[in-house]
């Protein structure tokens, strides 16, 4: 992110590593569907304590989410990123952080920091069953008994299943993030690598819902509630989320081939003290369709377009100074003719609100100016 996004309603939860965590209400609801889902599966009957166990289980699976996405905050923080928010949401959760000059290293570990967090929570938890210590009951529920050791059980179970889905290598899972990181830390080009691992995430929205379906029909039996309800969960959170990355890195890797020097008016620099007669003549012979008014030792000062001066009376140009025409530029409103994409409009934003035109150099002679209205057309 190139700014503090903007704060997530819902519950605060506290802060991890410098970011707010937050719970949106849409959490509530899948977590009453999950509890659903739970205490019915295998066809079994809902009722009050077949919920609760379900409800129990629901919110396991999301204090085990609430794992995986501090584990990308705690890592975008070792790398030096600024981390603003962890939320947990209707879909699972994200963690949004400071992405400005990312680098496929930064981008690929802080994605595999939050499956290798499951992987060390399920590791945990089979050493602790493994030890024998958990056969504790809790309470009395449906026709046996809820210990520790069969929550630990199920956390282990709901751990390397979040590890193993999140680590498939498509968008929107972290493994894709993982695959992007490779392709653009290979070719160089980061919307191919985000391209590769969209399309890898439609592919596995078609596998995984082909299993959950077929699973059950290869055992001789049509699908249940409980399958048809994660297969489209699953379809519904993957392929649109792929879809919009693919539609994203198609928009953006097109305007990687946008510099500045590609959308600039052509302009000549012509000093403070010249007459606009002087400065029309300077213009024509370089073909540019801008002045830039630079002071004494060079600096730009103010600019005009060289139509601006045909309301010149044309006996008026040869005594009329350049002040009659010229707008002023701020210091300093200046870029390489050769910023591109991302980083031209990260460079121009810090400006937006002060000029609308900026003035490109190519090996420290100014060749041209840039016009806002151009730049929000080209990117």
């Amino acid at each position: 992110m190139t700014d503090a996004p903007t704060p997530t309603r819902g519950l605060s939860l506290g802060r991890a590593f410098g970011g707010r965590i937050v719970v949106q209400p849409s959490t509530l609801l899948m977590l009453v569907l999950l509890a659903f889902l739970f205490a019915t599966n295998g066809g079994g009957d809902l009722d009050r304590r077949s919920f609760t166990v379900g409800l129990v289980l629901a919110l396991l699976l999301f204090a085990s989410v609430l794992v995986h996405e501090i584990a990308h905050a705690a890592a975008a923080r070792a790398y030096g990123r600024q981390v603003h928010e962890v939320v947990l949401t209707l879909w699972g959760g994200h963690t949004t952080f400071d992405a400005r000059a990312m680098t496929p290293m930064v981008s690929g570990a802080t994605a595999l920091a939050g499956p290798l967090a499951n992987v060390a929570l399920a590791a945990l938890g089979g050493v602790a069953l493994a030890s024998g210590a958990l056969d504790i009951t809790l309470f009395s529920l449906l026709e046996g008994d809820l210990t520790v050791a069969g929550i630990v059980r199920y956390l282990v179970y709901a751990n390397v299943i979040l590890a193993v889905f999140n680590a498939l290598p498509g968008i929107p899972m972290d493994g894709g993030r993982v695959l992007e990181a490779v392709v653009w830390g290979v070719t160089g080009d980061r919307y191919r690598g985000v391209r590769v691992a969209a399309w890898a995430g439609r592919v596995i929205a078609i596998v995984v819902v082909l299993v959950a379906l077929g699973y059950p029909l290869a055992q001789g039996r049509a699908p249940g509630l409980f399958e048809l309800a994660w297969a489209g969960l699953i379809f519904a959170i993957l392929w649109p989320a792929a879809s919009a990355a693919l539609r994203t890195a198609q928009v953006l890797g097109r305007r990687q081939g946008v510099t500045a020097g590609t959308i600039m008016v052509p302009a000549v620099a012509v000093r403070f003290d010249e007459t606009v007669a002087a400065a029309r003549e300077q213009a024509q012979s370089a073909a540019a369709q801008e002045v830039v008014v630079v002071t004494s030792d060079g600096v730009p000062a103010g600019h005009f377009p060289v139509a601006l001066t045909d309301a010149v009376p044309a006996e008026q140009r040869p005594t009329a100074s350049m002040q009659s025409v010229t707008m002023p530029l701020p210091r300093g409103a200046a870029v390489p003719s050769g910023l591109t994409g991302e980083d031209l409009e990260t460079a121009l934003r810090e400006w937006w609100g002060r000029t609308d035109v900026w003035t490109v150099a190519e090996e420290g002679r100014i060749v041209g100016v840039v016009r806002l209205g151009d730049v929000m057309k080209a990117l």
